[in-house]
């Protein structure tokens, strides 16, 4: 099961352990975080949400 980690602070240490799989740390919060999270959820791959 993946987990999320949002960093809202800007690109600090990561909170939770992002060496293990499925883990991530995304630092910064806008809409396209959402978009983010569905995807890695899913495990797709695709551009980033900004390039879209």
């Amino acid at each position: 099961m993946p987990m999320f980690g949002v960093n809202t602070t800007g690109y600090g240490k990561a909170s939770i352990d992002t060496a293990r799989p499925h883990r991530y740390e995304i630092a910064g919060f806008s809409d396209a975080l959402f978009r983010l999270v569905d995807l890695l959820g899913r495990n797709r791959t695709t551009g980033w949400p900004w390039e879209n």
